[in-house]
């Protein structure tokens, strides 16, 4: 869920959301944290913001917190910097486990986990106990990481993946010149129509216990609509050997 949804449904409607979410047959896995800001440069007291998702998210019966972060993935950020930076995303991994939830750090384009190395400064300033990787694929791919081996590299630590793909055309011209395709009101698109290797990231995945969830934002609607794409989504699963 998007972090709009505690704003429209916190308070007094939690119930009324929940109650919807049952009748829907739909587990409110996780949440993001969107107006967490965690800018490594202009760091801020968040924790007050990550209690107020964190109590939101437990009434729901959901399990997952998810952060991104606010830096810059070219940010040269200094050691004391870094360090700061990690101590407070483990500070809001306590406050997560405080309500008996995760919470999953998610590399994102236009971040300092933008990178794989922007990931990993940001994996190894954070304490494992506390911090979990979230890994999606599309987002990994299109900074030019290979999305396989970051979850092999980091298959301890992830909690959650997100299944989508990255353009063809996007993901060409970011390889060039990831500065080329920031622009783009589309990025990504169904998956088995782009870029990412899926069958190299099932692979990867051997193993692991935690939540897939297939997602679709930034792209180009058919003319279907969204349930077009839902059938697109679901048949490249299938013929994945996914059980969908």
């Amino acid at each position: 869920m998007l972090g709009w949804v505690k704003d429209a449904y916190g308070g007094g409607r939690t119930g009324e959301l929940k109650e919807r979410l049952l009748q829907l047959k739909l587990q409110p896995a996780v949440l993001s944290c969107s107006k967490v800001k965690l800018d490594p440069a202009h760091p801020q007291d968040e924790s007050g913001q990550v209690r107020e998702y964190a109590a939101f998210l437990k009434a729901l019966g959901g399990f997952q917190l998810q952060v991104t972060d606010g830096g810059s993935a070219d940010g040269k950020y200094s050691r004391p910097e870094m360090k700061a930076f990690g101590e407070a995303l483990n500070e809001m991994g306590k406050t997560a486990e405080g309500f008996g939830l995760n919470l999953g750090y998610h590399p994102h384009f236009g971040t300092l986990g933008e990178t794989r190395e922007g990931l990993k400064r940001v994996l190894d300033s954070t304490d494992p106990r506390y911090v979990k990787l979230i890994a999606d694929v599309a987002h990994l791919t299109l900074g030019g990481s290979d999305p396989a081996e970051v979850i092999r590299t980091y298959h301890e630590r992830l909690s959650l993946v997100h299944l989508k793909d990255v353009r063809k055309d996007v993901s060409e011209l970011a390889r060039a010149n990831r500065d080329l395709v920031r622009s783009n009101a589309y990025h990504f698109c169904e998956i088995g129509r782009g870029a990412v290797d899926f069958q190299a990231v099932l692979h990867a995945l051997r193993g692991f216990q935690g939540w897939l969830i297939v997602e679709l934002d930034g792209y180009e609607v058919p003319p279907g609509g969204p349930a077009e794409s839902a059938r697109v989504n679901k048949e490249a699963l299938q013929k994945l050997g996914l059980n969908v």
